[in-house]
């Protein structure tokens, strides 16, 4: 059961919608919401000569001033007359360490897909990626334009793996409010069927009262990858929920692996474990 969700906010309309789903969300399971912004330091890309660095740090500290302020105006208009003890929380710094920090008194912490620390050369990846390794908490990662549908339709990419089984166990609040949940299974042409592991799956998410509409796709298929992405394009899924980075997460970054792949590219919430 969900009590206390986190959202992160920025000024922009992604970071609008965000907040717009998270509340829709808090209000659907009974849950307080609490919003963060954290500004990160002012860094000046290399790219700059010196005699400019004074100058372009100026602009980036008020540019980065302003966004602070925007996003505490978004999250009050959106939770206003809505979520009578929503919470607002600043802090400065590093963006993944506050967001972690704040984590640890939340249930469910609520991200954009494409927010980040800072300039691309620094950091590049979205701060979703470290704060889903970090965090302790499961990440839902929402993209820029989520629709507000009630997560009626929930698929589940399992693989059996320690992040997996913690996934759909963290998810377990979402899986009780769909109306029909996908156990979707994508094992290479030469390995054992594995219809019984998803069978026991779903022999277990019904004893947690979720077997409306529960049934399991099994895909053998090459690449898991495009297969998953297919899969969940082609699906009308309204979430996700997976394992994630069951490879060190630099494995990942430098040869690409199914999490970093999937969070980059999904029209979908994503929840994530790990």
């Amino acid at each position: 059961m969900f009590r206390d969700l986190l959202v992160h906010v920025d000024g922009s309309e992604a970071g609008r919608r965000r907040v717009q789903f998270a509340a829709d969300l808090a209000v659907r399971a009974g849950a307080r919401l609490d919003g963060i912004h954290v500004t990160p330091p002012a860094e000046v890309p290399p790219r700059y000569k010196p005699s400019r660095v004074d100058e372009v740090a100026a602009n980036l500290s008020l540019r980065l001033a302003l966004d602070a302020q925007a996003a505490a105006a978004v999250f009050s208009e959106e939770t206003k007359g809505r979520l009578a003890d929503a919470c607002w929380f600043e802090s400065e710094g590093n963006v993944t360490e506050g967001i972690t920090q704040r984590a640890r008194y939340a249930d469910l912490v609520i991200l954009g897909q494409y927010e980040w620390q800072g300039s691309p050369e620094t950091h590049p990846l979205p701060i979703a990626h470290s704060v889903v390794i970090r965090c302790g908490r499961p990440v839902l990662i929402v993209p820029a334009a989520p629709q507000r549908s009630a997560l009626a339709r929930i698929a589940i990419a399992w693989d059996g793996s320690r992040e997996a089984v913690r996934s759909v166990h963290d998810a377990l609040p979402l899986l009780r409010l769909a109306r029909s949940v996908q156990v979707v299974t994508i094992i290479p042409p030469s390995a054992e069927d594995s219809e019984a592991d998803a069978a026991s799956l779903l022999a277990h998410l019904a004893k947690h009262r979720i077997e409306i509409g529960m049934d399991t796709l099994q895909i053998r298929a090459d690449d898991e990858h495009a297969s998953l992405r297919k899969q969940i394009e082609q699906g009308h899924y309204d979430l996700l929920v997976m394992g994630g980075y069951s490879h060190p997460m630099w494995l990942e970054f430098i040869f690409g692996g199914a999490t970093q792949s999937i969070l980059l590219s999904s029209k979908i919430p994503v929840l994530v474990s790990h």
